[in-house]
């Protein structure tokens, strides 16, 4: 039997992966992983849904420094 659990995230959660698995700080300086609205990423998603992954993550980059 398998469980899914924290599915889904609240709306308003920002998601960014945890500091102490980042392998340099420069990287989060960069903005390599970009902190981000759940709520924004689903709204981009749905948006590009059928297309390519690499665009969804462009999009992401966009938004975060935006």
């Amino acid at each position: 039997m398998s469980i899914a659990s924290f599915y889904n995230p609240g709306s308003d959660a920002v998601i960014y992966p945890a500091p102490a698995l980042l392998e340099k700080e420069e990287e989060e300086k960069k903005g390599l992983y970009p902190k981000f609205v759940f709520e924004d990423y689903m709204k981009l998603y749905a948006l590009l849904k059928f297309q390519a992954k690499e665009r969804r993550f462009e999009g992401m980059k966009a938004i975060a420094t935006a």
